[in-house]
């Protein structure tokens, strides 16, 4: 059975090679073009493919695209990050798009949320996010977002797989049926006027913010943004080259915001990633508060306001056991997923939940229909609450204190199923069951890198060790690959 195209994420790899290599993205674009047409209605392997499958609105409804004739091409709306690749990459993805007859507008460098935000109210039929997010900038990959501005579920990602490997696609098309491209101008200056249509209450005078881009999609945008919302804002890592991106910098390594916060006496810092779906928070003190932070401020004072239902908040199985503590003491409930934004969305959206997110710095709260990570977003929330209530970064939280934790990552030679390594799942069970409720376990290979993750997490940091180095053992002879990387210590270090 060959590899699946995508991830938990996308599709992401090396930028050039196998699934990236150029013929390959063209290939993918064509597979889009013929999921979003109603040519490809029973042309491929798999059969019929109905309209909801990229959540477009049937034929008669459809305002996204462009009419031909009696046909009607879908467009779609193209954004990257700051990679030195991602205008090959695009090039390659539209070039099938058109082929397969949809109209590609390009948008530039934008975040991933501005892809989202301007496929929903722009009417686009697909927005597609050319990053590899966090990854180094040789990577490069692709998210797909339907015209409601998510990303694509499991069905409609194998429906865009099946085509892809049907050997019934075909990359001839007449030419009256090719697709435009345009630029679309001032995208970036689209996603920023409705942002600030959205603050139009929100006042962040006396904060001193220092803002972290990582050198990606958000540079210069979110300095702007807040500086309009009277913030007083020092912005680094600003100057992106196409391979600085997250290079120690931005969300993926805040070092130098916490020392840059501290240096200046600002009351705060916010670093995101390189397509700016993820917010990492540094308080007036240099210390990092993760997404957890997060959740633990805005989920009290969203239920105080009426604006939590059912109680609860989303987060995965990688969320501090010690926010599930903190939480029900306030009668709130947490409910765990598995890892990755797209699943708090699939349980938001089926259960009508109002805040979700992720320890990475992923937070998802519903806005005017759109339900998709914002880092800029959730850094103006937790900003406001700063600038309203007059208290302190370092008391966001409002006496949450995580569990010591450690996670720690290596490279495999192989995902063989956790359950089917005889030592490795036979020690996992066994260092659970010594824990107890006094701290969890979570192994999971990464859905977006060749590697193993392990997480412990204890009330006493005392018994990290003890649970963590013989389960990176039994790992490392069963199936690694190089000597582990220990990611984190502490949820606040």
């Amino acid at each position: 059975m060959p590899e699946r195209l995508f991830g938990t994420d996308g599709i992401r790899g090396p930028a050039g090679l196998d699934r990236l290599a150029p013929s390959a993205l063209a290939r993918l674009g064509l597979a889009v073009a013929h999921t979003l047409t109603n040519e490809a209605r029973g042309a491929l392997d798999s059969g019929a493919l109905d309209s909801g499958a990229l959540d477009l609105p049937p034929r008669s409804a459809r305002t996204a695209g462009t009419r031909v004739g009696d046909a009607t091409r879908p467009r779609v709306l193209l954004g990257r990050d700051t990679r030195i690749s991602g205008p090959a990459v695009a090039a390659a993805v539209t070039a099938g798009l058109l082929t397969g007859g949809c109209d590609v507008e390009d948008g530039g460098i934008l975040p991933t949320p501005a892809v989202a935000l301007l496929t929903r109210r722009r009417k686009f039929a697909l927005g597609v996010v050319i990053s590899a997010s966090h990854n180094p900038w040789p990577d490069n990959g692709l998210k797909l977002l339907g015209s409601g501005g998510a990303k694509l579920d499991d069905a409609a990602e194998r429906a865009v797989e099946r085509a892809f490997r049907s050997r019934k696609l075909e990359a001839g098309t007449e030419p009256e049926a090719v697709g435009r491209a345009s630029v679309f101008a001032g995208a970036s200056d689209a996603y920023e006027r409705a942002l600030l249509s959205e603050c139009k209450d929100v006042r962040l005078r006396r904060l001193h913010v220092v803002v972290d881009p990582g050198h990606g999609a958000q540079s210069g945008l979110a300095a702007k943004v807040l500086r309009q919302l009277d913030a007083k804002v020092t912005e680094i890592h600003a100057d992106p080259n196409g391979r600085n991106i997250n290079a120690g910098c931005g969300a993926l390594d805040p070092r130098p915001l916490r020392r840059a916060v501290k240096r200046l006496g600002a009351d705060a810092g916010v670093a995101f990633d390189g397509d700016a779906d993820r917010l990492q928070l540094v308080d007036e003190k240099g210390r990092l508060m993760d997404g957890d932070v997060v959740l633990a401020a805005l989920a009290p004072r969203l239920l105080a306001r009426r604006r939590l239902p059912h109680r609860t908040v989303v987060g995965t199985l990688m969320t501090n056991g010690a926010l599930e503590v903190h939480l029900r003491q306030q009668e709130i409930n947490l409910l765990r997923t598995p890892v990755g934004d797209r699943h708090i969305v699939a349980a938001m959206t089926a259960h009508g939940y109002g805040l979700g997110g992720e320890p990475s710095g992923h937070l998802l709260f519903p806005r005017r229909g759109l339900l998709t990570g914002d880092g800029l977003v959730a850094a103006i929330a937790c900003l406001r609450i700063l600038a309203d209530e007059r208290i302190a970064a370092s008391e966001l939280g409002g006496g949450y204190r995580p569990w010591p934790l450690e996670i720690v990552s290596f490279k495999v030679r192989a995902k063989h199923p956790i359950d089917d390594l005889a030592e490795s799942s036979r020690v996992i069970a066994e260092t659970t069951a010594a824990l107890g409720q006094a701290g969890r376990i979570v192994v999971r290979y990464s859905g977006t890198e060749p590697k193993v993750r392990v997480m412990v997490e204890a009330r006493r940091k005392r018994d990290l060790k003890a649970a963590l180095d013989p389960i990176v053992a039994a790992l490392q002879r069963e199936v690694g690959a190089d000597a582990p990387d220990t990611a984190k210590t502490g949820a606040r270090s």
